[in-house]
């Protein structure tokens, strides 16, 4: 009995792998980049300064807070759309997780929940270990190459 369930379940996933990876990387990738990047692109060089002065000097960096927030921004922004449609993925996750990083450091340090910014960090930690899977736009290119 249990090979016959395990062979229904294994025929019904036989992509398994890279729907989970599609689905890993689209859910977070949108709701990261509506809730947090979005605002924080269109709100331009004010915010970005607030972002830079707010995370960078807890790491004893005083200088560039329009620069690092332009970062953040872009990351939480621009990376998480190319995550999204799976270009550059691993590389675009590894900013990602770093801003994560700190938007979770930030965050305990004023004393609010750090939760959200480390299941991103966790979930972009992920993605760069396993990869962006089949349907992604670095599995087309690869197979061009």
């Amino acid at each position: 009995m249990y090979k016959l369930i395990k062979n229904i379940i294994d025929n019904l996933f036989v992509n398994g792998y890279d729907y989970g990876m599609l689905i890993l990387r689209i859910f977070p990738s949108f709701y990261l980049f509506y809730n947090h990047g979005l605002n924080k692109l269109t709100n331009g060089v004010s915010s970005w300064e607030w972002l830079g002065k707010a995370v960078m000097p807890l790491i004893g960096i005083d200088f560039g807070h329009v620069f690092f927030g332009f970062l953040a921004a872009f990351s939480e922004g621009v990376l998480t759309i190319l995550v999204a449609i799976g270009f550059w993925t691993r590389i675009s996750s590894f900013f990602i997780s770093i801003t994560m990083f700190f938007a979770g450091l930030y965050h305990i340090v004023d004393g609010d929940s750090a939760e959200s910014a480390f299941i991103y960090l966790s979930i972009y930690v992920a993605i760069i270990f396993l990869g962006s899977g089949r349907y992604s736009l670095d599995n087309q290119l690869d197979k061009k190459i």
